[in-house]
């Protein structure tokens, strides 16, 4: 109701839009005029959260390099005589390269009418196939068929917002243009409530904790201390669950099953600043070797967010201690401090905007403690992180693996739990070699597969922290630990035996 309200869907959604429909109607006098001014105001046309961020600077980069052919292509799209839009978007898709901007018609017709703003704004708004889409399901409007082009697809979609316009008057809406329907469509779809279906309960921290068998005060803990610094690291032996939860968390709080808001990435020595934040890689072009300055995950998950600043987005960097940290992360330690504060970036031109991490970007790392790179991790990192204790002798890691079990019915592969305990107390000198529950985690797991899964999976892992104490790694032999706290673990033939299994 706000939205409808005198004044609101200009200042909210078309003022910026015909701001930059401005520029690219400049843009457009000035390539036909043909002088050299239509670079930078196509530049200056489409720099917004209409694009997608890495989309923009790939359509940048190939504008200048390859500025004939752009020409050509953006005279496709402004041409000056009479053409149908669909026919304008096909012959611009049909002069503008697919290696530029690859993906779906739907990714490439954002570009295409985004340009096309510059014809007429109010009759040619821009387009996202992902807010298309939803609104189409929940509207029960119907998806365009399967394999359709940018044309067709531009089509359907103008199709759909004439029709809210049409059924939006009788209901006291009064939507006078194109550009307007659009700006409702986007609200809807990012701030309102969702239209055309029952509203589906969102699942409650209590649903999430109870599901991951962990207390509901652990993650309010983990979640408050990411509205705090907006990155934290979970630290702790390995099978501990940091790298699951920090998945299932984040799709929590992103509302995001499918996991689109998220961005995974894993650290390892050999990984740099060029494969993480941004650096030149090979490309064939024309024929022609050469480099290209493309984003690592980190400036993509930050244009994602950009994108959808209504939403919370998620960096997960598994293995955050596996990577040389200083390097890694270069200049950008104080985007961790400072967000929204841009930078110039060591890998930039000279006439690109500066960069900046948007507030709705968050971070969570996982670091293995049983790790030595750990002594690695330096304080400036220490300082702009929060960081969760996993844990095996401690809550709530230390009882997850029992209340799995009976809750899958295992009873008779419990003992596994006063097992572990016991290999623990063994470890106590070296507490971050714990072993953690989840190798032990599994649906069909019985007495066979929990000895089999000791002999491959742990016992490796303990010879490799043990190394060269013979004598100490007998101590941690299956047979021998069960006799000792879980003999109904053992077969009738093992009691009595000790011993690894053949």
């Amino acid at each position: 109701n706000e939205l409808i309200k005198p004044g609101n869907l200009d200042k909210w959604e078309n003022n910026y839009k015909r701001d930059l429909a401005r520029d690219l109607e400049k843009a457009r006098e000035e390539l036909f005029a043909d002088t050299d001014k239509w670079v930078s105001l196509v530049d200056r046309g489409l720099k917004s959260n209409l694009i997608y961020f890495t989309n923009r600077l790939n359509f940048r980069e190939w504008m200048i390099h390859s500025r004939d052919a752009a020409r050509k292509a953006l005279m496709a799209i402004w041409a000056k005589e009479s053409l149908s839009v669909d026919q304008r978007i096909r012959n611009f898709c049909k002069d503008f390269p697919r290696e530029v901007i690859g993906g779906g018609a739907g990714t490439r017709l954002n570009l295409a009418s985004v340009l096309l703003m510059g014809v007429d704004v109010e009759s040619f708004p821009p387009f996202r196939i992902r807010v298309f889409q939803k609104v189409c399901r929940r509207t029960e409007y119907g998806l365009p068929e399967k394999g359709a082009d940018e044309g067709t697809l531009y089509v359907h979609f103008l199709g759909f917002l004439n029709q809210l316009i049409d059924e939006s008057g009788p209901k006291g809406v009064e939507l006078p243009c194109l550009l307007d329907a659009q700006g409702v469509v986007w609200q809807l779809q990012n701030h309102l409530p969702k239209l055309g279906v029952q509203p589906v309960e969102p699942k409650s921290l209590n649903a999430l904790a109870d599901e991951l068998l962990l207390t509901p005060d652990f993650l309010e803990e983990i979640s408050s201390l990411l509205d705090d610094k907006r990155q934290v690291i979970f630290q702790g032996p390995p099978g501990t669950g940091k790298t699951y939860l920090a998945q299932e968390l984040a799709k929590f709080l992103a509302d995001s099953e499918s996991g689109e808001r998220i961005t995974p990435v894993q650290f390892h020595p050999s990984y740099s600043y060029e494969d993480f934040v941004r650096g030149f890689r090979p490309t064939l072009r024309e024929g022609q070797a050469g480099f290209k300055l493309q984003d690592g995950p980190l400036l993509r998950a930050a244009g994602k967010a950009r994108d959808e600043p209504g939403s919370k987005h998620f960096l997960i960097i598994d293995e955050i201690n596996r990577g040389n940290l200083s390097k890694l992360f270069g200049e950008l330690y104080f985007l961790l401090e400072y967000r929204d504060e841009p930078i110039h970036m060591q890998y930039q031109e000279d006439d690109e905007e500066d960069f900046s991490l948007p507030e709705n970007l968050y971070i969570i790392g996982t670091m293995n403690t049983a790790d030595r790179s750990i002594a690695l991790v330096d304080l400036a990192l220490r300082r702009r992180f929060h960081f969760v204790e996993f844990h095996p002798d401690s809550e709530p890691v230390k009882s997850l693996l029992r209340r799995w079990l009976e809750r899958q019915g295992l009873q008779e592969t419990l003992g596994i739990v006063k097992v572990i305990k016991k290999a623990n107390e063994l470890l106590q000198d070296d507490r971050h070699a714990a072993i953690g529950p989840s190798y032990f985690m599994k649906e069909d797991l019985d007495r066979k597969m929990v000895e089999r899964i000791w002999k491959h999976s742990v016992i490796p892992y303990i010879e490799e922290r043990l190394f060269g104490d013979e004598d100490f790694i007998r101590e941690f032999e299956f047979k021998k630990l069960c006799s000792d706290v879980a003999p109904e673990l053992l077969t009738s033939k093992d009691e009595g035996q000790t011993g690894d299994v053949a």
